[in-house]
């Protein structure tokens, strides 16, 4: 079901495939699919973050931002020593974020699936869940933690997989955000039926992030974009230099985590990435 892709990614797997094995013993598939299907229903995340010229931004916004809660992250290390979940949540909703993005994994951005459901307590945005998914089991996780979309990555996705993952998302009432980087993966994660695509501008190999790479991704992905296609910028954007020129060609939505984990006022910079005039 996953693939190798000769990147920092089958490390990461390999360590969420051993945590994964532990989440069964302690909380076995029936319990979580119960626990699933007792949530009350999702928040839509792709209505959240789809930029709508008869619609425009009801808050005054030029593009939609998800607004990232990380502890750390393998190629910065530690973003955050004091690190508190709900209180970073609750600034970005208060700056004027469409969605959350909450990170899950435990050993490089050392993130939790119950800093999920603390920040799912105190917002009222649609929440991502940030992981390296690739078991059904995850994604009912998920959804029992109160995620009302999830994170699926091409690279390390089959075709197959891409699409049962996502169909098991949707059938939860959940949306799928689909991660590409390379653009053999674009086909991919089309052809699996995804209406939300992010593009990762981080080049796993290197660590190198060009923000260019939208623009080749979204030149490629235009030949075959389906009308409700929904499309995401990811990594390397800190201000408005980095986001207008993705407005310009058309991205619907930026996922912003460092800049705005170090920033000293999370709520102004998502003022300035959402291109909202100073006061």
């Amino acid at each position: 079901m996953t693939l190798r892709t000769d990147t920092v990614l089958d490390n990461l797997v390999a360590g969420v495939k051993e945590d994964l094995a532990t989440d069964r013993g302690r909380s076995p598939l029936a319990e979580v699919r119960s626990q699933a299907a007792d949530m009350p229903p999702t928040l839509s995340f792709g209505s959240a973050i789809r930029q709508s010229e008869q619609e425009p931004n009801t808050d005054g916004g030029r593009i939609h931002v998800i607004a990232e809660v990380k502890r750390a992250s393998p190629s910065q290390g530690t973003i955050s020593e004091s690190f508190d979940p709900p209180t970073v949540a609750r600034r970005y909703e208060a700056g004027g974020a469409s969605a959350v993005s909450v990170l899950t994994e435990r050993r490089k951005f050392r993130g939790s699936i119950e800093d999920l459901r603390i920040v799912r307590a105190v917002v009222g945005l649609p929440i991502l869940r940030k992981e390296f998914i690739f078991d059904p089991y995850q994604v009912f996780e998920a959804r029992a933690a109160g995620a009302d979309a999830i994170l699926l990555i091409a690279a390390i996705l089959e075709e197959s997989a891409l699409e049962d993952l996502r169909s098991q998302a949707k059938e939860l009432g959940m949306d799928a955000l689909v991660e590409v980087y390379a653009e053999e993966e674009v086909g991919r994660a089309l052809a699996s039926g995804a209406h939300i695509i992010g593009v990762n501008n981080r080049n796993l190999k290197t660590f190198e992030v060009d923000t260019l790479h939208t623009f080749r991704i979204h030149s490629i992905v235009l030949e075959t974009k389906p009308e409700d296609l929904i499309f995401v910028s990811e990594s390397g954007i800190f201000g408005w230099s980095e986001v207008a020129p993705l407005v310009e060609i058309g991205v619907d939505a930026i996922l912003v985590g460092e800049a705005l984990m170090r920033s000293e006022s999370p709520e102004n910079l998502l003022n300035e990435l959402r291109g909202v005039p100073s006061k």
